[in-house]
């Protein structure tokens, strides 16, 4: 299988990278606009590298995408870059627009043009749904689309747009609707990954044994990395052509709750808890989760990873890169 993935170097990028190489015997192109942090001798044998090319791109730029398309003839697109932070897109609302939905177009109009027998899943996002949630009752596929953040507002349009493409010209598109990720190697801007890199300073004596929190009485959906990679396969080839799925634990965790955890993992019995106003969001929702009733049945897929599991993978990878730092 000849598999397209854009923004291979990021977090998610990465970990669907490693899976897909231990799923099949893929032909994988990378595809990223910056490929400093991502190195193909870190994945598997010799072998596998040999499966993997990557190319420095900017998918806003409509020729480079054609380029692509015409001389790869992908089977299959992950498109996953993406401006992903929602505190980033308050800052920056028009970098996210275009990094999110301008990119997706110009690869959903060359598949359109020269590659319409490709599938592809557009990753978008359950903060689509943010404002919508009766806080009740888990959101499914059918809640209404109400985005409340810039971020939001970027995804909800490129999964208007796939839906679309695929009704006007055939395209065989599938849409995630993913919640929040959690697990080893996520950036520090999102909230997991950023109590555990404050505990793995903390441990090391780099940091005052404070961590620092904005809402922490938020409850939200967090899936293992590892966990959300096999449901994107198993979507795209497993899932019903043009439509969406939520991909989620299907459980609520309060912020405070996996800062429990972790705490309870530390080395440290001597932390203590700062809110910090600056970390938090302009407007935000209390409740926030999925159900994955229907992934789950039109797909087989099913999570094998715990929060506590998760968790612990996130402070160890920190606990490794402090310590790297520090030698």
């Amino acid at each position: 299988m000849r598999i397209l993935i854009t923004g291979i170097a990021g977090f998610v990028g990465k970990h669907l990278t490693k899976y897909l190489l231990e799923d099949g015997n893929h032909e994988i192109l990378g595809a990223d606009l910056k490929l400093a942090n991502f190195s193909i001798d870190k994945f598997g044998t010799d072998e596998d590298q040999g499966r993997i090319k990557v190319l420095e791109v900017d998918i806003e730029d409509k020729k480079s995408v054609e380029n692509i398309i015409v001389k790869f003839k992908p089977q299959q697109i992950y498109h996953l870059a993406a401006q992903s932070s929602v505190n980033f897109s308050w800052e920056n609302p028009v970098e996210t627009f275009r990094a999110n939905v301008f990119g997706g177009i110009n690869i959903l109009e060359s598949l359109k043009n020269y590659c319409p027998g490709c599938r592809i899943l557009a990753v978008c996002t359950a903060e689509e749904y943010s404002g919508a949630n009766d806080k009740k009752k888990a959101i499914d596929e059918d809640f209404k689309i109400y985005p409340s953040n810039p971020y939001a507002i970027s995804k909800a349009a490129l999964d208007f747009f796939s839906i679309t493409y695929h009704r006007a010209y055939g395209i065989p598109v599938l849409v995630s609707r993913s919640f929040n990720h959690i697990g080893p190697g996520q950036s520090e801007r999102f909230v997991c990954s950023d109590f555990a890199k404050q505990i793995a300073e903390i441990e090391n004596g780099t940091r005052e044994p404070v961590v620092k929190v904005g809402n922490i009485e938020a409850y939200r959906d967090f899936l293992d990395v590892r966990d959300v990679v096999k449901a994107y396969s198993y979507i795209i080839n497993r899932g019903k052509i043009g439509q969406a799925y939520n991909v989620c634990s299907g459980k609520k965790y309060k912020i405070s709750y996996l800062l429990d955890v972790l705490m309870s993992i530390s080395r440290r019995n001597d932390i203590t808890i700062k809110v910090d106003k600056d970390k938090f969001r302009p407007v935000d929702t209390d409740i926030v989760y999925g159900s994955n009733s229907k992934l789950r049945s039109h797909t087989g897929w099913k999570p094998e990873y715990s929060i506590t599991d998760s968790l612990r993978s996130v402070l160890e990878y920190w606990r490794e890169e402090i310590g790297k730092e520090l030698n």
